[in-house]
């Protein structure tokens, strides 16, 4: 499993009342990750931190980074203020699968095999304001369209319980296979942000099982919270459990894909908050590592819920 951080993360971040740093070039933001050491890539958004990939790539090469992913941004324009892959305007969903195309195009070019999106504009705040069925099919005409594109990039849908609307579309992880059953294609899905199944009261272990069985491809994007809000903590800090049964199930299925760090460290120094980040998550990957799986499995099948209890306590509570 690699180590890569969201670039956007290293720039400037804003809540509801604050403004946190100033905003930097990506050339800048990379510096910055270089110095956290034991990273290996980056997630970069498009369109706001890539327009000519030749300069990007000239920038990963002169910092040692690689691409976990490119996250094509269908929420940030003034015309996706109400949705953009799930409203009626099909001006606005054609606009949607533009822009995932050009991301999938530029994840090519720098050597990316995924591209990224959270559709959260894509929801609804009242009753009785939306036609459910309509939105569902548009969101899996609208990412059809665009999976489409090109067979050699998999499209990952990014669920969320909310924000910014008060009920996204994509709320947990099953609606998020179901949508890709839907769509039909074997290049699409799911981003699973360990503090967004948290949010949606999901066991965060239990999601990754449900992507695994389903046969639906998954990336991981860790942080975490308190279970109410996507607080973007640093990972283990709240749910230390839920973090060791999630990595307990990655190794399980031999998962050797990208682990994304998707933490916003506002009121902290930020190479030092990632740089704990990345401790946090490889030292739960030793822990698990000196697991028998085997054993705790077949403990599993025999229901010996208090031994396994015991068995945790003298792993980790030592």
């Amino acid at each position: 499993m690699k180590h890569s951080i969201i670039m956007a993360f290293m720039g400037g971040q804003k809540d509801r009342f604050c403004t946190y740093f100033e905003n930097i070039s990506p050339e800048e933001k990379m510096k910055a990750i270089e110095k956290v050491g034991g990273v290996d890539g980056v997630e970069i958004v498009f369109p706001f931190e890539i327009q000519d990939p030749d300069e990007t790539l000239a920038l990963l090469n002169r910092y040692n980074l690689g691409v976990a992913a490119v996250n094509a941004n269908i929420k940030g324009g003034a015309e996706q203020q109400s949705g953009s892959s799930s409203v009626p305007a099909k001006r606005i969903r054609d606009n949607a699968v533009r822009i995932i195309k050009e991301a999938m195009d530029i994840a090519a070019a720098i050597g990316a095999d995924k591209v990224t999106t959270c559709p959260l504009t894509d929801g609804y705040d009242y009753l009785f304001t939306t036609n459910y069925e309509e939105a569902w099919a548009n969101m899996v005409d609208t990412f059809r369209q665009a999976a489409l594109h090109r067979d050699d990039i998999t499209l990952y849908l990014e669920y969320k319980s909310q924000e910014t609307r008060a009920h996204c579309f994509l709320d947990n992880c099953a609606k998020t296979v179901c949508m890709i059953r839907d769509i039909g294609l074997g290049n699409v899905g799911v981003t699973l942000d360990v503090g967004h199944s948290l949010m949606a009261n999901e066991t965060p272990a239990e999601a990754v099982t449900l992507c695994h069985s389903s046969k639906v491809p998954y990336y991981i994007h860790t942080n975490d919270n308190n279970g109410r809000w996507d607080w973007d903590l640093i990972p283990a800090t709240r749910h230390l459990w839920d973090y060791l049964e999630v990595f307990v199930y990655l190794k399980k299925f031999e998962y050797d894909g990208w682990l994304t760090s998707d933490m916003s460290p506002v009121r902290l120094d930020r190479v030092d908050a990632f740089r704990q980040q990345v401790l946090a998550t490889r030292k739960i990957m030793e822990l698990v590592d000196t697991f028998d799986l085997d054993e705790l499995f077949t403990m599993m099948h025999r229901g010996e819920t208090l031994e396994i209890l015991q068995l945790l306590r003298d792993k980790v509570l030592k």
